[in-house]
């Protein structure tokens, strides 16, 4: 009885060790095959990846593309529209001398604008302009604008109070102005008014302006 019951013993032993071994190689096949298959996706997606990227123009080709493209505009030349108006001319420089009959006499370092232009409104035919301390202004306007076939002839001190004046206008006051340009030269015989003052007698005086 007692061989028996360790007979026994040792049959149940041996079955519940076979059942064991069995169980742990089915796990271990099973763990392979898992390990297979999640080998196998990564694979999957690493060609998903590589046909993805592989289709797409890199950033560096892109960039060659527009740098390509931005050379070719850059090479094109835009003509540009003519210029219809010619610039005006240049004053030009010079000297000029007033003389009057009282023994007075002024030097003048000048600028002359010998061409037609429009100022203010109006047309000069041609101007003579000091700016020393003894200033000059001599003006003679065209026939359009809104000031029209008029001289003027003015010596002003550096605070451009008026020493002496002279002008068409003052022809209706007794006066007289003749005013010329002969070439680059200005030429004037006029009356001067003292500090403009038509009340004040006048003095004769001649100028010469080189220009």
């Amino acid at each position: 009885m007692r061989h028996q019951g360790l007979l026994t013993a040792l049959l149940v032993g041996s079955l519940a060790l076979a059942a064991c071994g069995g169980d742990d190689g089915d796990e271990a096949e099973g763990d392979t095959a898992a390990a297979d298959d999640a080998t196998g996706a990564d694979d999957a997606t690493d060609d998903v990846t590589e046909d993805a990227t592989g289709d797409q123009p890199g950033a560096d080709d892109v960039a060659g593309d527009q740098a390509v493209d931005d050379g070719g505009d850059a090479s094109r030349t835009t003509e540009l529209p003519p210029i219809d108006d010619a610039p005006a001319a240049s004053p030009t420089n010079g000297s000029a001398t007033l003389t009057l009959v009282n023994g007075e006499s002024y030097e003048f370092s000048i600028l002359c604008a010998l061409e037609p232009q429009e100022a203010a409104g109006s047309e000069i035919l041609f101007s003579v302009t000091s700016y020393d301390d003894i200033g000059l202004d001599i003006t003679q306007f065209g026939s359009s604008g809104t000031i029209t076939d008029m001289a003027t002839i003015s010596v002003y001190d550096e605070s451009l109070e008026t020493l002496w004046e002279a002008g068409t206008l003052y022809e209706s006051f007794g006066g007289s102005i003749v005013l010329t340009l002969d070439g680059s030269t200005v030429r004037a015989s006029a009356s001067f008014y003292p500090g403009g003052d038509v009340a004040a007698r006048p003095v004769e005086g001649d100028i010469v302006a080189n220009c």
